[in-house]
């Protein structure tokens, strides 16, 4: 009797274990992905396959699955199933490492997701970001289709302040800054096997006001100290300006400090890793940089420098902040400021210089060092730029500017580096 019995459970665990060894292979089957369809690498043990992200999302969401998610840690966030239809993924600190905020990663100080299924391969739930009774929240919704998810998100009209608590490990202004205004935001993208593009992005500022960072003490200050030797000059007039303007910023008298459309268009461009991050950075901006938060590429310093600008706007005006940034600027063969510029490039001041010479001078900016070697490597290129500054000249005749052009063809510099 008892060998029967024992028979008898042997027979039963073997065919468990071949029933479970069945259903393991079939799941480890259903697991392949579809051509075209977003995949994964998956590592169970010693095997790994590409498998179908869609089917582990499917899978992951279902009710009988969320019980075995739960407390389980994730890349950093930790997993928490409330009911049988909702996940909340929980980080204190976050670190977000996107291709369009640099190379370094975004460090937020507590963020929390949501995802509750709502119907098949339909998702929605809240982002939350901040710690505190009232953080920034994200409503999002989106949508599993063969290549990812497609994803609609939505922040109301917030605090300003509020958004930015989120970052403050990055922002150490928030500690004096007192920020009026609100953002809202609008986005559309997807996620997917080349990781997170957005494809729509519309962001709403209103009503901005940062006091507390004593920008106000550049009103007097000399800040040309910081280009020693500089030879003595005062306000920086001529040509200069508006070629600098015409360089840098088209829009300087027009905007408050900073661009939002512009911001837009290079954070899509910059979504393409191994691309050279693009810049979308004002004249304040960069004033901002050169005396507040150095030239980190990340997303942090890119804040930073945002609030001062929105700042000096205000305490400044535009006047000096182009005199500052005119005097700041590094302009090749360690030569800082315009003033030392023109007298080390072209032999003259700056108020001096005829639009030609100006535009020449203003062209080199986005790369002094590289520009004026350009003059020796490739010529015509170097020539161009300093052809498109010179047609972007504000307040130049016509004619003139059409005669300033017609020089700029047969024309070198005649002083300097470049003229080797």
């Amino acid at each position: 009797m008892i060998k029967k019995l024992l028979g008898f459970l042997v027979g039963v665990l073997l065919a468990l274990a071949l029933a479970a060894t069945l259903l393991a292979t079939l799941a480890w089957h259903a697991l392949a992905p579809q051509p075209g369809e977003w995949a994964t690498a998956l590592h169970i043990g010693p095997f790994e396959r590409q498998a179908s992200v869609p089917t582990l999302l499917r899978w992951a969401t279902h009710p009988l699955a969320l019980p075995a998610l739960d407390g389980r840690r994730i890349a950093g966030w930790r997993l928490k199933a409330e009911g049988a239809h909702r996940l909340v993924a929980h980080c204190a600190p976050c670190r977000v490492q996107l291709a369009a905020l640099g190379p370094q990663p975004l460090l937020i100080d507590e963020a929390r997701l949501s995802v509750e299924v709502r119907g098949a391969d339909r998702y929605e739930g809240t982002l939350r970001l901040g710690a505190g009774e009232r953080p920034a929240s994200i409503a999002w919704r989106a949508e599993l289709e063969r290549e990812g998810l497609a994803v609609q998100a939505e922040l109301p009209p917030t605090p300003l302040a509020r958004v930015l608590s989120a970052f403050a490990a990055s922002l150490p202004e928030l500690q004096r800054a007192q920020i009026e205004g609100s953002v809202a935001l609008r986005l559309e993208g997807s996620v997917g096997a080349e990781g997170w593009r957005v494809t729509k992005l519309r962001p709403t500022l209103a009503d901005v006001s940062v006091t507390g960072l004593g920008t106000e003490a550049l009103r007097d200050v000399d800040v040309a100290q910081r280009c020693r030797p500089q030879p003595a000059g005062g306000r920086i007039e001529g040509w200069i300006q508006n070629a600098v303007i015409a360089a840098e910023d088209q829009r300087f008298f027009e905007h408050p400090g900073y661009e939002l459309e512009a911001w837009v268009t290079v954070f899509k461009a910059n979504q393409r890793e191994g691309e050279p991050l693009q810049g979308a950075s004002t004249i304040t901006q960069q004033l901002a940089k050169l005396l507040y938060t150095g030239d980190e590429r990340d997303a942090a310093r890119k804040l930073r420098e945002w609030l001062y600008a929105a700042e000096m706007e205000r305490t400044l005006g535009k006047g000096r902040i182009l005199q500052l940034y005119l005097a700041l600027l590094p302009w090749g063969d360690g030569i800082c400021g315009a003033e030392a510029a023109a007298r080390h490039h072209l032999g003259k001041s700056a108020s001096q210089l005829k639009p030609r010479e100006a535009a020449w001078l203003a062209s080199l900016l986005i790369n002094p060092d590289q520009q004026l070697r350009r003059w020796s490597s490739d010529e015509a290129a170097a020539r161009e730029r300093a052809a498109w500054v010179l047609k972007g000249i504000r307040r130049l005749p016509r004619e003139r500017r059409e005669a300033e052009l017609d020089a700029l063809v047969s024309w070198r510099p005649p002083v300097g580096r470049a003229a080797h």
